[in-house]
C-alpha cells in the first residue's frame, strides 16, 4: 500500500486521525498517514499492539482475529488483519464519532478482502 493510498483511505473517513500500514509478522511499520506527525515510537507501539491483538489464537477457534475494535467516548482504536494471512494490517486511531461501518468496509477493501 502506497503512502498516497493511505492518504486517500484516511480522507474517505472523516474522523480518522491516523492510519498505520504494518507488517505484523515482522513487526514493522511500512507507512503511515496522519492529521499530525507522530513520532516513530508511537507508530511502532501501534504495530506491536496489532501484532499481539491479531496474533494466532486471538480469535475464535484459535484462528487469528480479523479485527479488533476499541470504542470509547474519547475515541476509537481499530486493528485489521489482511485476509490472506500475509501479516499486513491497518491500525487506525479515530475520533469517537467515526462511522464504524464505513471504517470496517474501507479497511477490508484496502486490505484486499470483502467488505465487512
Amino acid at each position: 500500500m502506497t503512502p498516497r493510498a493511505l492518504s486517500e483511505f484516511r480522507s474517505r473517513l472523516p474522523g480518522c486521525d491516523l492510519v498505520v500500514y504494518a507488517d505484523i509478522a515482522s513487526r514493522t511499520v511500512l507507512a503511515s498517514d496522519g492529521a499530525l506527525r507522530y513520532p516513530q515510537e508511537y507508530l511502532d507501539a501501534l504495530c506491536l499492539s496489532a501484532a499481539e491483538l491479531l496474533a494466532p489464537g486471538s480469535g475464535l477457534g484459535g484462528e487469528p482475529a480479523a479485527e479488533v475494535l476499541f470504542l470509547t467516548e474519547t475515541g476509537a482504536r481499530a486493528f485489521f488483519r489482511a485476509p490472506d494471512a500475509t501479516g499486513e494490517s491497518l491500525c487506525c486511531i479515530c475520533a469517537p464519532e467515526i462511522d464504524v461501518t464505513d471504517l470496517r468496509r474501507e479497511a477490508r477493501a484496502a486490505l484486499g478482502g470483502a467488505p465487512a
